[in-house]
C-alpha cells in the first residue's frame, strides 16, 4: 500500500492535475446530485453549460458529467506526459510512451471530429460534406482506414521507435473518429445519438486504465 500511495503521490503532485481531478470531480458530483435530486437549481449559476449542451445535442446533467471527465482526462493525460519526460523513467517506458500516444490521439481526433461538425451545423457556416456518386463520406471510413495503417504499421515496424508512435497516432486516431460517428452506426443516420459519448467514455476509460497501471508497473521498476 505505501508503494501505491508513494505513485499516487508523485502523479498528481503538479497544480495542475490536482487541479482538474478537483474540477472534474465537482462537475460530475453536481450533474449527478442534479439528477437524482431533480433540483435544476445549477441551470441559474450555469448558462454557458446549457448553451453546450444545446450544441452537443446532450441533457444539462449529461453535459456536465462529459465535462467533467474530459477535465479529469486532461489532468491524467498532463501527468503521463510529464512522467514520460523524467529522465528516471524513459528506460522503462516504451509500453507507456505508446499508451500515451494512442489515448492522448483518440481523445484529441474525437473532440476535433466533434468541434468540426459542430461548427458546420452553426447557421454561419455552409454544410461541407463529401459526396461520391450519390454516397455520402462519413469520417468514419477514414478513422477505419487510419485504423488499417496504423495497425499495419504496427505490425512491421521492425522496432523502430519513430514507426511505433506513427503507428499508435494513427490507430488512435483513427478509433477517435470511429467513436465520433458510432451512434450513426448504431442508429443508421442520428449522428447526436448519446452512444457516441457512451463509447468514447467507456473506450477512453479502459486505456487510461491501461495507461496508469503501465504508469504504475514503471514507476516501481524504476524505484526498485
Amino acid at each position: 500500500m505505501s508503494e501505491i500511495h508513494h505513485f499516487l503521490s508523485y502523479f498528481t503532485r503538479h497544480k495542475l492535475v490536482k487541479m482538474c481531478i478537483i474540477c472534474g470531480a465537482t462537475f460530475i458530483i453536481a450533474a449527478l446530485i442534479d439528477a437524482v435530486f431533480l433540483l435544476n437549481v445549477l441551470n441559474i449559476f450555469t448558462n454557458d453549460f446549457i448553451d453546450a449542451a444545446m450544441l452537443l445535442r446532450m441533457t444539462y446533467e449529461s453535459t456536465l458529467m462529459f465535462i467533467g471527465y474530459a477535465i479529469f482526462l486532461l489532468g491524467m493525460l498532463s501527468s503521463t506526459f510529464s512522467m514520460l519526460r523524467d529522465y528516471k523513467f524513459k528506460s522503462n517506458s516504451k509500453k507507456l510512451q505508446i499508451q500515451f500516444i494512442v489515448l492522448s490521439t483518440f481523445v484529441v481526433s474525437f473532440f476535433i471530429a466533434r468541434t468540426f461538425v459542430v461548427l458546420l451545423s452553426a447557421d454561419i457556416n455552409p454544410a461541407c460534406q463529401l459526396w461520391v456518386k450519390g454516397y455520402r463520406v462519413h469520417h468514419f471510413l477514414f478513422g477505419i482506414g487510419l485504423l488499417v495503417i496504423g495497425g499495419w504499421l504496427g505490425h512491421i515496424h521492425c522496432g523502430r521507435r519513430l514507426v511505433t508512435w506513427i503507428a499508435a497516432g494513427l490507430y488512435g486516431g483513427g478509433l477517435g473518429l470511429v467513436v465520433d460517428e458510432f451512434g450513426l452506426l448504431l442508429t443508421f443516420g442520428d449522428y447526436w445519438a448519446i452512444q457516441s459519448y457512451i463509447f468514447f467514455v467507456l473506450i477512453s476509460l479502459f486505456l487510461l486504465v491501461t495507461l496508469l497501471f503501465e504508469s504504475y508497473k514503471v514507476f516501481s521498476a524504476s524505484c526498485a
